[in-house]
């Protein structure tokens, strides 16, 4: 078959429309086209880089890949006009740390846009041990034209998260205050969440929501930007960390980490039925076995009252005078519940009458307790199981 001169034409002019095709498609009009060769035509040693954060308050970054870090370059020519089209790549650094422990960059290239900018995101590590032996690392962030002069960068400081601790039933902060001074002896930055037991696990929780959003804010205001917190729940707060992670406020905010159980009555306390007998409180009847909360309202929550999309752990005192080890299982989220020699029973009917319940000596003493504090700093140093999912 011979191919005559003007068929030649045709095929060369189609196989031309195909490439413009294929070529335009990276582009939404044929202005950006013309920004494109402008930039690619412009003296690339004259343009201007800048990096910058787009919240130039934020200081400190706590480590969690949710909590990014929002980053803006911006290209100028020799005139101070904007520059669009600049290809900028974007890179991390860090001396001492592995590769893994930086972070990450996206996208790594970017494109201006007309006003001469561009915006990437800083990804941070999950946080481990490691990384914070000498204090809080520093990461540099790069951003540099391509096939140019000019180059741009900052740093930013990584932090843990923040730490929640929740009192139980009839207590406050005050029970913390040991494994408080630990904790910040260790580098934590510990917040003591402080509410009216004697309303309830719903109610409570609610106002963990008020309080966890009001400590964002207040972390913020300190130049700490923070996405997520590990919450350590003794007793019933324990309960006030599940029920709130597994309600419809905790999906829109999804702002916990970890929850690390201590000592927290899943299937009530044996005590609270005759306690009830002394206070007539909604906080002492979600403590009693059998109750509605624990046998209908947390098995009709999101996986049966156990969030599978947060870390979790759980350790007890053998001889918890208010919570036994079966009623502190996670065993069906798949979860083992750590037990810890405290001490010998002491809470007994005296104790009751005397308005002492849910402060048994064991109950309180695991949080005085040293091993368990150490305990506790390798479980917010490393990584938790996650709850199996329920069908």
């Amino acid at each position: 078959m011979i191919i005559r001169s003007w068929q030649r034409l045709i095929i060369f002019i189609f196989s031309l429309l195909i490439i413009f095709i294929i070529f335009m498609h990276n582009f939404v009009s044929l202005q950006e086209l013309m920004y494109y060769i402008k930039y690619e035509a412009v003296k690339k040693s004259e343009l201007k880089l800048s990096l910058r954060l787009v919240n130039p308050s934020v200081k400190l970054l706590a480590c969690d890949p949710s909590n990014s870090l929002i980053l803006k370059a911006d290209v100028r020519d020799g005139e101070g006009f904007p520059v669009n089209k600049a290809l900028v790549a974007f890179s991390v650094e860090a001396s001492g740390l592995k590769d893994t422990d930086i972070g990450s960059i996206m996208p790594l290239k970017a494109r201006t846009d007309k006003n001469g900018e561009c915006i990437v995101k800083y990804i941070p590590p999950s946080y481990s041990n490691n990384l914070f032996e000498e204090g809080n690392p520093r990461v540099i962030l790069k951003a540099e034209i391509r096939n140019g002069d000019s180059a741009s960068s900052l740093s930013i400081s990584l932090t843990r998260n923040p730490v929640v601790l929740v009192h139980g039933y009839r207590a406050g902060g005050y029970v913390f205050e040991n494994l408080n001074e630990y904790l910040s002896s260790q580098g934590f930055n510990c917040s003591l969440f402080n509410y009216d037991s004697s309303n309830g696990v719903v109610d409570s929780s609610s106002r963990l929501d008020s309080f966890l959003k009001e400590t964002k804010a207040l972390c913020l205001s300190k130049g700490i930007q923070v996405e997520k917190f590990d919450l350590i729940g003794h007793s019933m707060g324990g309960l006030v960390a599940r029920y709130y992670t597994c309600s419809s406020d905790y999906i829109l905010e999804h702002d916990v980490n970890k929850i690390i159980f201590i000592s927290t009555p899943h299937r009530g306390s044996p005590w609270a039925p005759i306690g009830a007998k002394y206070y007539s409180d909604q906080g002492i009847k979600d403590l009693i076995p059998d109750n509605a909360l624990l046998t209908k309202v947390f098995p009709s929550m999101l996986n049966n009252g156990l969030n599978n999309t947060i870390q979790t752990g759980s350790i007890v005192g053998q001889y918890d005078e208010v919570v036994s080890p079966e009623s502190a299982s996670l065993e069906e989220w798949n979860i083992n519940t750590e037990v810890f020699f405290v001490g010998e029973t002491s809470l007994n009917f005296d104790n009751l009458l005397k308005g002492n319940f849910a402060e048994g000596t064991n109950h309180i003493n695991i949080l005085s307790n040293k091993k368990v504090f150490e305990k506790l700093q390798t479980m917010l140093n490393q990584q938790l199981p996650y709850p199996i999912q329920k069908k």
